[in-house]
């Protein structure tokens, strides 16, 4: 699969299809190389750069990356906590935060300082309970 196919696919409207790519992704990392996958943490699809985040702390046991290469590509994670899809901007605080914060990538109190409001808004009921839990351990009063 060629590199300019996947990142077709990682943008694509059809979500099984982006799936399929992300997977491929998964699978190929190594592959497909270091500058791809940091492209990827940029990637201008914030679901497809969701699931980038998401993969970095295994990325970061592994060596693959290192805490400061994703500290330097951390404002692109930032932006995804007040992102406009809500799915992600909740996805992002509750899977994927805390993660990042354990290894040293993303300061916690910056977050609770510059990013709170951004869960705060968060109304949809499929997500009240599992922020709730992300509230209370990162000690945000909405």
């Amino acid at each position: 699969m060629m590199e300019s196919r996947i990142k077709e696919y990682l943008q694509s409207e059809d979500k099984e299809l982006k799936h399929e790519a992300w997977n491929y992704v998964e699978a190929h990392y190594k592959e497909l190389g270091k500058d791809f996958i940091i492209e990827m943490l940029k990637f201008p699809d914030t679901g497809t750069r969701y699931r980038a985040w998401n993969f970095v702390k295994k990325l970061v046991e592994e060596k693959f990356l290192t805490v400061e290469e994703c500290k330097a590509l951390s404002p692109y994670f930032l932006e995804m906590l007040k992102d406009n899809n809500v799915v992600v901007r909740a996805l992002s605080w509750y899977v994927t935060l805390i993660p990042l914060i354990d290894i040293g990538i993303i300061d916690k109190e910056k977050v609770v300082k510059e990013y709170s409001r951004y869960l705060c808004e968060i109304k949809e009921q499929e997500y009240k309970d599992v922020l709730e839990e992300v509230r209370e351990e990162l000690g945000i009063k909405c």
